[in-house]
C-alpha cells in the first residue's frame, strides 16, 4: 500500500507492538523506532534503532515520517522522552501526531506518570502540530504481571482496596489510535476505558472462573506492596510512581467508563471476562 509514512515510538511494548500489528494488517509498512540492540523487532516494518533520551536520534528517526504513534516508556524521565519527541516531529514536519497519555493526566497530578503526560500532553498542543491524545485507563494486560503471585498465592495482591477500575484491552487501543492515525482528520482528547468498571474482587471471581479454582483480591498495605516489589529489583522511582497510580484507583479516579473507543472505531470495547477467557492455560498452569 502506498501512502502516509507512519512511525510507531515505543514500538516494543504491548501497545506498541498492536498498533504496528493493525497497520501491518491493513497494508501499511510502519517504521518502528526501538532503543539500540533491542531484540522486539516486528516483522513487515522498518525497524529504526532510536535513543528518545537523545534529540538528534530521535530527529533522525523521524526524517521523512508524515505521521507519528508517540509512546514514550515508562521512564523516570518520560517528560524528557516526549519534549524529544514533540520538538523532533516539529522539525521533521511530521503532520499528524496521535499521542499515547494516560487518563487523569493534568500537570501538578500528585501521580508522577499524569503530571509528566499531562505537561507533554499540553507541549503537544502548543507545538501546533496536529494531533490526537489518547488516555487510556488501566490494560488489562497488566494480569499478565499478577501471574507469579496468582500461581504462588491463588491472589492478586494490590493496593486498591474497594477501587473499581474501567480496565481497557491493549487492542482496543491500538485499533483507535490506528483510526486517527489513518483517517483524514486526528483532532481532540480521548479519554479511552473499557466497557465497564470492576472491583478488584470481581476481577479476581472472573479468574477464578477461568482457572478452575479460587482466586481473591488481597488488598495489601502500600509499604507491603513497596518492599516486594524493591526485593524483585523494582527501582525506587518505579515504586514510587506505581503507588501513587494505585492511590488514584482509590480515591475513585478509575471509575469513568466513557464511549471513545466505539466513536473512535465503531465497534466496542472488549469485555474483561472475554478477555481473561484468553488467559486460560496460563492460569490453570
Amino acid at each position: 500500500m502506498s501512502g502516509p509514512v507512519i512511525a510507531v515510538a515505543g514500538a516494543s511494548g504491548a501497545v506498541g507492538r498492536a498498533v504496528t500489528r493493525e497497520l501491518v494488517r491493513l497494508g501499511h509498512r510502519p517504521r518502528t523506532l526501538v532503543r539500540p540492540g533491542s531484540p522486539n523487532r516486528a516483522p513487515d516494518a522498518a525497524v529504526v534503532e532510536c535513543d528518545l533520551t537523545d534529540r538528534a536520534s530521535t530527529l533522525s528517526a523521524l526524517r521523512g515520517v508524515d505521521r507519528l504513534f508517540m509512546l514514550t516508556p515508562f521512564h523516570p524521565e518520560q517528560l524528557v522522552l516526549q519534549r524529544n519527541l514533540i520538538a523532533a516531529s516539529g522539525e521533521a514536519g511530521v503532520s499528524r501526531v496521535v499521542k499515547l497519555s494516560a487518563l487523569g493526566a493534568q500537570p501538578g497530578a500528585e501521580s508522577s506518570i499524569h503530571h509528566q503526560h499531562g505537561v507533554g500532553d499540553d507541549e503537544l498542543r502548543a507545538a501546533g502540530i496536529p494531533h490526537a491524545v489518547l488516555r487510556p485507563n488501566a490494560f488489562m494486560q497488566n494480569a499478565l504481571q499478577w501471574l507469579p503471585t496468582i500461581r504462588a498465592r491463588d491472589a492478586i495482591v494490590l493496593p486498591v482496596g474497594a477501587a473499581r477500575v474501567s480496565m481497557i484491552d491493549v487492542e482496543d487501543i491500538a485499533l483507535a489510535a490506528v483510526s486517527l492515525l489513518t483517517a483524514d482528520v486526528a483532532a481532540g482528547d480521548y479519554d479511552l476505558t473499557g466497557p465497564e468498571a470492576l472491583g478488584y474482587r470481581e476481577v479476581a471471581e472472573i479468574l477464578s472462573e477461568v482457572a478452575g479454582r479460587p482466586i481473591r483480591h488481597v488488598d495489601a498495605a502500600p509499604a507491603e506492596v513497596a518492599a516486594a516489589m524493591r526485593s524483585a529489583g523494582v527501582p525506587d522511582w518505579a515504586v514510587a510512581a506505581r503507588l501513587q497510580l494505585y492511590a488514584t484507583y482509590r480515591a475513585g479516579e478509575a471509575e469513568v467508563v466513557t464511549t471513545a473507543v466505539a466513536d473512535i472505531t465503531g465497534r466496542p470495547p472488549r469485555d474483561y471476562r472475554s478477555f481473561a477467557a484468553g488467559l486460560a492455560e496460563q492460569l490453570r498452569n
